[in-house]
């Protein structure tokens, strides 16, 4: 870079164009490498980066991960988290969970350990420019250098320059489908219309339709239940299946991965919508309140769809085409979707507008990336552009989940280090710095009251 690019305190090495897990992960993987974290530039609003997280676990009343030991915070698993955990609380049950593949760690618990990563590696100082990107261009070298990329707000001001971008915005808009779309903009009943990630009150007697049949519908099965309510599960599939985490176990290792990655873009799509297609864990505490909100008439399922919604005497009616081709009517209190967020890339305007300027080729609504997360045709080995999070999935199948985030972002930052030609951190000075987090993470985590695991 020029020595008047130099000048900009926002000109970095590393840009991370977001600022939650992805933009974490990203961040202490770097720092863990052997980056100084002034070579390192998280652009986005937030300096905590589980805020948005933490707002929708508080909303959906979310108290454990889905996922398991391995997916937490410290730059390296081991220790994992059950091993934190077992020597935080002098107990040997976590360990034990862990080996039956039953412990999943509790919000508090995984959100204290993420407040522990980003205070002492000083993540919140490395948050720039205080707003959303809303253009990524890329631009030639500097005096036949390679080239970089420019980062504009919405507004089209200048945020900062980096050789290397990842794009971790996270997930699209929270999805409204069918029918619901248009009510939720109703004016008259718009209000009675929410998404399981949005804050939301349930009233004793009140009846409730809740529309899903993943890991979300479920706790909002029980949020109702547990409320006093009566709940009416609508999903349209007839069969969801069983699934301890968000897919397969196998594609959670490199193996897996490399087999996923083996298939062609279409059959990768193809499995994905088999594979995320309404699965929830089992829980040990919901299937006893949903029995007994069946016993007590308080708990029904429907398998079908709602083809109108309006206002009714209880608040909503709607009318319901069943699996078998009946139809019928129900009146409820409101609706919750459970219906997880926007898929498409084209929802997303950092995203779109890339595609829009550069060509990045869009199939099915997803940027078709390069097999190590690349943007085409922009990311080069000398000037990196990538993306994570649900937008990857379609080359790493757990791209959404902690332990997919830290295996991008690994990939990521290796490569950045090959291009840059980093003298990466030693291994004394990296276990060092890994133990330093994990004392001060079991240290914090004495703090906080043990949740209750659901296995």
């Amino acid at each position: 870079m020029s020595a008047q690019r130099q000048q900009s305190p926002n000109d970095v090495t590393i840009a991370v164009v977001g600022d939650g897990f992805g933009a974490l992960l990203v961040y202490t993987t770097a720092v863990y490498l052997g980056f100084k974290p002034e070579q390192i530039g998280i652009f986005g609003e937030q300096t905590n980066p589980v805020a948005t997280y933490q707002q929708f676990a508080w909303n959906l009343g979310q108290t454990v991960l889905r996922s398991e030991s391995e997916s937490h915070f410290l730059p390296a698993d081991w220790p994992t988290f059950a091993q934190l955990d077992a020597y935080t609380r002098r107990s040997p049950a976590a360990l034990a969970r862990s080996v039956r593949r039953k412990f999943n760690p509790g919000v508090p618990e995984i959100l204290t350990e993420a407040a522990v990563v980003t205070r002492n590696l000083g993540y919140p100082d490395r948050v720039l420019g205080g707003s959303k990107v809303g253009w990524v261009a890329r631009e030639p070298g500097d005096g036949g250098g390679p080239p970089y990329f420019s980062l504009y707000d919405e507004d089209a001001r200048l945020l900062g320059r980096a050789r290397h971008v990842m794009i971790a915005v996270g997930h699209g808009p929270l999805a409204f489908p069918g029918v619901y779309g248009p009510a939720r903009e109703d004016p008259e009943i718009g209000e009675r219309v929410v998404q399981a990630y949005e804050p939301k009150t349930y009233f004793p007697g009140g009846r409730y339709l809740v529309v899903g049949s993943g890991i979300a519908a479920v706790n909002e099965w029980v949020n109702v239940l547990e409320a006093g309510a009566q709940c009416i599960a609508m999903r349209r599939n007839p069969e969801p299946e069983d699934q301890d985490l968000n897919v397969p176990r196998c594609l959670f290792d490199g193996s897996g991965i490399d087999a996923f990655q083996g298939l062609s873009f279409d059959q990768r799509m193809d499995f994905l919508g088999q594979a995320l297609r309404g699965t929830s864990p089992s829980r040990r505490n919901w299937s006893e309140t949903i029995r007994a909100g069946a016993e007590q008439g308080r708990f029904e399922e429907v398998i079908g769809e709602a083809t109108e919604i309006r206002r009714g005497h209880a608040g909503l009616g709607l009318n319901v085409r069943l699996i078998d081709g009946r139809e019928g009517t129900i009146d409820v209190t409101g609706v919750i979707c459970a219906t997880g967020f926007e898929k498409s890339a084209l929802a997303l305007p950092v995203i779109r507008r890339l595609a829009q300027t550069y060509d990045v080729p869009i199939h099915r609504e997803r940027v078709r990336l390069k097999t190590n997360c690349g943007v085409p045709p922009l990311d080069r080995d000398d000037s990196r552009l990538c993306m994570m999070g649900l937008s990857a999935n379609t080359v790493v199948p757990n791209g959404d989940t902690i332990a997919g985030l830290k295996y991008i972002a690994r990939r990521f930052v290796g490569d950045v280090a090959r291009a840059e030609g980093l003298r990466t951190r030693s291994f004394p000075s990296r276990l060092k710095m890994q133990m330093g987090l994990a004392r001060k993470t079991v240290s914090a985590l004495r703090d906080v009251h043990e949740t209750e695991q659901l296995a």
